[in-house]
């Protein structure tokens, strides 16, 4: 997961292993925004949804019949509650914005 100064650049990176690799995003996401370098410029997906949040959030759009992504870099769900926690960060740990 990138890591954003307050004027946007890309300071650094911050990886996180030992568990399925959602969890792994979940916890770089709330580490990130514990050490305030979450000011993310922009998101991964170019295409903009009303009421979506323009932020690099884990995508989870596999199509479960065809093994294909929709947008091409989707994720796999992982077990448990890792999906629903990751999709609560960014309203439970916004980004932050300049």
């Amino acid at each position: 997961m990138a890591l954003y100064a307050a004027d946007g650049r890309i300071v650094g990176g911050l990886g996180v292993s030992g568990d399925y690799s959602c969890a792994d995003h979940n916890i770089a996401w709330k580490v990130r925004h514990l050490l305030e370098l979450d000011y993310v410029p922009s998101g991964v997906d170019p295409v903009v949804i009303p009421g979506k949040p323009n932020d690099d959030n884990i995508v989870y759009d596999i199509d479960p019949k065809t093994s294909k992504s929709a947008s091409g870099w989707g994720h796999p769900e992982c077990p448990g509650k890792t999906k629903e926690i990751g999709l609560a960060l960014p309203a439970q740990y916004p980004i932050r914005r300049r």
